[in-house]
């Protein structure tokens, strides 16, 4: 892998058992992540591995990680949806905010018109509003929707869960 010599990562592995770096051999020819991606990996798992006291093989043997490794679709999806499961193990307790913060979006019903999106990341707090119309109509309805969740609280609570994030 250019950027990343064997030897980086025979020095990065060396203090892990045979079969977590057989672990990461297999994850690695599966999902042929880049340079940058395995060093983010390895980072990831190092780092969720000391914050547990565990190994970073005990993590490569987490059921959803192995799951999406094994699953359907093509390499860079699995290692989309594999690194998306890493970093919810890594920040726990930033993956449960965006999980909080999606249900209060989604429990917002604002309509197939309207998506709102809150920041990537949860970072800087600004939220996107997307309104997709076809006439004035649609677009007076939609901005009706909007009126009446600002009305309720609705829109003042998603920001204080980003406030809380």
């Amino acid at each position: 892998m250019p950027g990343e010599t064997s030897l980086d990562l025979a020095a990065r592995t060396a203090g892990w058992p045979d079969d977590a770096r057989a672990a990461l051999a297999a994850l690695v020819a599966e999902l042929r992540p880049s340079a940058r991606h395995l060093r983010d990996v390895l980072d990831w798992l190092d780092d969720i591995a000391a914050r547990d006291g565990t190994q970073p093989g005990a993590v490569l043997a987490d059921p959803e990680l192995c799951a999406i490794a094994a699953g359907q679709g093509s390499g860079p999806d699995r290692l989309k949806r594999w690194k998306a499961r890493l970093r919810r193990l890594r920040y726990p307790r930033l993956a449960a905010r965006e999980g909080t913060i999606a249900e209060h979006v989604r429990a917002m019903a604002c309509g197939p018109a309207v998506t709102i999106a809150p920041p990537p990341g949860l970072e800087g707090g600004v939220v996107t509003v997307t309104v997709r119309v076809r006439s004035a109509a649609e677009l007076a309805d939609a901005v009706e929707t909007l009126r009446q969740r600002i009305a309720r609280g609705d829109v003042a609570r998603l920001f204080a869960l980003l406030d809380e994030a």
